[in-house]
């Protein structure tokens, strides 16, 4: 039986051999636990636990060979965290980790989980193979790390959505390195921020605030899709808003909402926008205080010459809008005969206006490339 996860930080001083190995770059081996454990964290590298005693006869060959090896040091000098531990010195952490031989080599990721467990010792060749399985077993991934940066970076963003299926991914198909583990403990925090936004639909729903509740509960379904805080959330949408009650509120607030729009398009002088608002109020809404102030809203419009010449200019200017993104739809399918019609049809209808001008301009093009496709010149 070998233990799963190293110990927690303990207090520990231990002593070794300091490394003379005769490489480019000698290896700076820890002898605190503690010290170790947390370099290993901050930096997202696995560990090499090399467990010994003084008198050991094969702790002092692999000391003398493969620790002396340029490749081995490289190794541990680059992609671990190298700690050394006396067995004589530290006999409490040499039995929690279940030593038995002397040396024992741990290799550990950075979250502690123990990815091999050497007894005796090995050669150059078959311990720098060890290393590269746990290094292999252990590191990010090129995608991993690039779709957890891109989840970092809508989480701050407040995509949720987005973050969530990028950290869905990530946890699925790196579940058994650090960064699926830490994206499954990001993706429990983000349901647990959704569980209250759901909590808080309740609270409001059992006060009365039926409709507080069904927009807090909308912006869940939309805020968090992909989590099952959106679908328990949409599930208590559907139920909100079966009850007849709830119904009324929803048909109110949406005249309300309708009403607050046209009186803004009238404020600003957009008639064109304040009539068609109106007029879908008082027909869907025609009984409510809403349908009636929209009813002498349209009179205000059309009663007052002004104001109806604006509307009719702007619809004028939509209309003409619409002509000149159909003649450049035409013109992409190859359609040169329908789009100089639909051009054509702008300057009849809108003479010596800036549109009439564009439309104009783009009729010679058409005419001069004769078989062109695209209208990307037209401006709108």
């Amino acid at each position: 039986f070998r233990p799963a996860i190293l110990l927690p930080l303990v207090t520990a001083v231990v002593l070794s051999h300091p490394s003379t190995a005769l490489t480019a770059e000698p290896v700076n081996w820890h002898t605190d636990y503690n010290v170790a454990r947390k370099e290993a964290a901050d930096k997202g590298l696995p560990l090499c636990i090399v467990i010994g005693t003084d008198n050991c006869f094969y702790c002092k060959k692999l000391e003398a060979g493969p620790f002396r090896d340029a490749t081995i040091a490289s190794q541990l000098t680059q992609n671990f965290v190298p700690l050394k531990i006396d067995a004589h010195r530290e006999p409490n952490l040499a039995k929690s980790l279940k030593v038995q031989l002397y040396p024992t080599i741990v290799l550990a990721g950075p979250d502690g989980k123990i990815h091999a467990f050497v007894e005796g010792y090995l050669d150059t060749a078959r311990l720098n193979d060890q290393f590269k399985r746990t290094i292999t077993a252990i590191t990010t991934t090129d995608w991993a790390a690039r779709d957890f940066e891109l989840a970092t970076r809508s989480l701050a963003g407040g995509d949720y959505p987005r973050a969530v299926s990028l950290l869905k991914g990530i946890s699925r198909e790196a579940a058994d390195k650090p960064i699926g583990a830490k994206s499954k403990i990001i993706l429990e925090d983000i349901e647990r921020l959704g569980a209250g936004r759901i909590a808080r639909a309740k609270a409001l729903e059992q006060q009365g605030f039926t409709q507080e509740a069904v927009d807090v509960l909308a912006e869940a379904v939309k805020s968090y899709a992909g989590t099952q805080t959106a679908s328990d959330a949409a599930t208590l949408l559907t139920g909100l808003a079966a009850k007849p009650d709830t119904q009324e509120r929803i048909r109110q607030r949406a005249s309300r909402d309708l009403l607050a729009t046209a009186r803004e398009a009238f404020r600003d002088n957009r008639f064109c926008d304040c009539l068609e608002t109106c007029e879908r109020l008082s027909t869907a809404y025609a009984e409510s205080p809403e349908g009636k102030e929209a009813i002498a809203l349209i009179g205000e419009v059309k009663g007052n010459p002004e104001r109806l010449a604006k509307a009719c200019e702007q619809m004028n200017k939509r209309t003409a809008d619409l002509y000149m993104a159909l003649a450049d739809s035409w013109s992409q399918k190859g359609q040169v005969a329908e789009a100089v019609s639909c051009l054509e049809k702008v300057m009849r209808l809108y003479p010596n206006t800036r549109h009439s001008e564009l439309a104009q301009v783009q009729i010679h093009k058409l005419r001069a490339n004769g078989t062109t496709t695209t209208t990307s010149g037209i401006k709108r």
